[in-house]
């Protein structure tokens, strides 16, 4: 008797899968829905949606990585500073002042941690003549485009 079931238990499951939209399929859906009235018709066989932060992690990593070697760098020029001549403990003391800035500001980059702020449905084309590419932003849900 329970054998019976697994059949029609197995088709809703599948059935509810295939109907579940993606979330590129909720944000073509939120663009078309802003330009049916419109005569444009647009293509989004090319398109992606990419997530969008407001740092890069990867470019969080880097800053982290630079930072890390500025330090060793500035480790080593201050150690040379003080056996060094008046005229070249100069030279080097200005290049140890614009790597000391450069990592005051991978600091600050630093304290921005990479946080996610929405999403970024890009290389939709409108069909015709004009071969124009357009992207379009999302809030976190995708429930609105945001400029």
């Amino acid at each position: 008797m329970k054998n019976k079931y697994i059949p029609i238990l197995l088709i809703t499951v599948f059935a509810v899968s295939c109907s579940k939209k993606t979330d590129k399929d909720r944000a073509i859906d939120l663009v078309e829905s802003k330009y049916e009235s419109s005569t444009q018709k647009l293509d989004f066989d090319d398109s992606t949606l990419d997530s969008i932060y407001n740092i890069s992690p990867k470019a969080y990593s880097d800053s982290l990585k630079k930072g890390n070697d500025l330090d060793s760098v500035l480790s080593v020029l201050e150690g040379e500073i003080e056996h060094l001549e008046q005229k070249e403990s100069d030279s080097v003391g200005k290049i140890s002042a614009s790597l000391t800035k450069e990592r005051y500001r991978l600091l600050d980059l630093e304290k921005t941690k990479p946080k996610f702020v929405g999403w970024k449905l890009v290389g939709v084309k409108i069909r015709g003549e004009k071969a124009e590419t357009l992207s379009f932003n999302f809030d976190k849900a995708i429930g609105k485009i945001t400029p």
